[in-house]
């Protein structure tokens, strides 16, 4: 292996696994927090939760998607001068159109009080709701900027740190027995002060960002294509919360957010490896490296599935007793439901991976198309099967609707980057978690040492399976080795 490929193999694997580190660690403050949350609160406050929680990731739109133009514009860009006018170009609209919707949030309280919660009782909630999802944007649009610099071990402390400071705040808060308002106030104002961190760096980097319209044009052209296409996909993601509301009830909606949050812990695995892989790719795609792209997307889906697969099995064999530990009885559910949320996660990952050939290309205009299929196979089912099974129904809906567009974005995918998905691998992967799973199905637990101890009985099966599979050439090898020797060199400074 040449060491210019040494060094990038490293440089990639050795910052997934960075922000990996980073992103299982605010994992945990997930797992702090929901149990604060269900035990402190009745069961309908906590479906109040996930669908503020649903709302605020639906209004991320108000970035305009403009944090995957600066990644996809200034990944490349070494001059601070052009970084600090771009930036500034994009962030006047953004501004603008959170005043516009605060506004409107306060006007029509009551109406989206009825459409979000059901019921006008929660009217007050409604400004609190559009604020969260405005500091978030916010957030997220300076935080693409860090994303775009390849600044990922910061990106990633800060994230870390925030889901933290979140944790200190509601924890407390939850068990001392706040106002649930007071409570959401609180993550408004933690989330506030990150944005201000982020954007002090920011302007530390470049200078103050420099509002005006030079470029504006560009940059609309490739995010705003990318808007129907978002807005389709939350239909995809999270309207099923939107829907078990209104068939069924809000506790509904909080005992299956509470599955749905174990299941995501599949999602959050595909993150790392996007965080770090777009603004790679985008780089050597300006530089002509294809081949260079080529190969880190046979990197990432082969990375994604030796993490995911087993997660999968894991998940669903630890559901109950991890579900039972984290809530009360009232959010237990039969394994099915959580194995059919984390196989629509599974579908996820590869899902994102390869939509960012699509991102490369700037063919977004096609995007909002291939999420239609998914939002209306997603509603249709949702709209057939809540009624008669209940919450079982929304899963079952997820799992569909994922599958085809991860199908569609998949091979489209590889038409494009012209990869190749090693399929030996794969079923050597699913061949090694089946052992795994044999081993510790009977194995009970009903604590959280217990779970703790199959966990890491499970990792050390499915690793020496995978040994004994021989499911790692030694090419791939080679790559583990000079990744994590990478992680023992004090890296230089993002």
């Amino acid at each position: 292996m040449s060491t210019e490929r040494q060094v990038e193999s490293r440089k990639f694997i050795s910052d997934v696994i960075w922000v990996g580190v980073s992103q299982g660690l605010m994992s945990l403050t997930g797992f702090v927090v929901l149990p604060a949350l269900t035990k402190s609160y009745p069961v309908e406050v906590y479906g109040l939760w996930s669908q503020m929680l649903v709302t605020v990731n639906l209004l991320r739109i108000l970035t305009i998607k403009f944090d995957f133009s600066v990644i996809r514009f200034l990944a490349a860009e070494e001059d601070k001068d052009k970084r600090r006018r771009a930036f500034g170009t994009m962030l006047w609209p953004i501004l603008a159109v959170i005043c516009l919707v605060l506004i409107l949030s306060i006007l029509l309280r009551h109406s989206l009080a009825v459409l979000i919660f059901t019921d006008t009782q929660y009217a007050s909630f409604i400004p609190l709701v559009f604020v969260w999802a405005s500091i978030e944007s916010l957030f997220l649009f300076s935080l693409s900027y860090l994303r775009a610099r390849r600044k990922i071990k910061k990106l990633s402390t800060i994230k870390l740190a925030s889901s933290i400071t979140n944790m200190l705040v509601i924890v407390p808060m939850a068990l001392a027995g706040y106002s649930f308002y007071w409570l959401v106030g609180g993550v408004i104002a933690v989330q506030a002060l990150f944005v201000a961190i982020v954007m002090t760096m920011i302007v530390w980097d470049t200078g103050l960002p420099k509002f005006g319209f030079v470029g504006l044009k560009n940059y609309i052209t490739y995010s705003v294509p990318l808007l129907p296409g978002d807005l389709l996909y939350w239909v995809v993601s999270a309207s099923d919360r939107y829907m078990i509301t209104h068939f069924l009830n809000i506790s509904q909606t909080g005992i299956y957010s509470a599955s749905y949050a174990l299941a995501s812990v599949i999602g959050l695995l595909s993150w790392p490896i996007g965080m770090v892989l777009f603004p790679s790719v985008s780089r050597l795609w300006e530089q002509e490296e294809f081949v260079k792209v080529k190969r880190y997307f046979e990197y990432s889906v082969k990375l994604f599935l030796t993490l995911a697969v087993p997660a999968v099995g894991g998940l669903y064999i630890l559901s109950q007793p991890v579900l039972g530990i984290l809530t009360t009885s009232d959010f237990i559910v039969e394994g099915p439901l959580v194995l059919l949320l984390a196989i629509g996660e599974l579908s996820v990952g590869f899902l994102l991976i390869n939509e960012y050939a699509i991102y490369l290309v700037k063919k977004t205009g096609w995007l909002p198309l291939i999420n239609t299929i998914g939002a209306v196979t997603n509603i249709a089912i949702n709209i057939a099967l809540i009624p008669k099974i209940g919450i079982l129904g929304a899963a079952i809906s997820s799992v569909v609707a994922y599958f085809i567009l991860s199908a569609i974005l998949t091979i489209w995918g590889r038409r494009i980057i012209d990869y190749k998905l090693d399929f030996r691998f794969a079923s050597k992967v699913v061949v090694a978690t089946a052992i795994m799973a044999g081993c510790i199905w009977f194995i009970e637990v009903d604590n959280a040492i217990g779970i703790i101890a199959i966990i890491v009985i499970g990792v050390l099966i499915y690793g020496l399976s995978l040994f004994l599979l021989r499911a790692f050439s030694k090419q791939d090898r080679a790559i583990i080795k000079e990744a994590f020797s990478g992680l023992r060199i004090r890296p230089k400074p993002d």
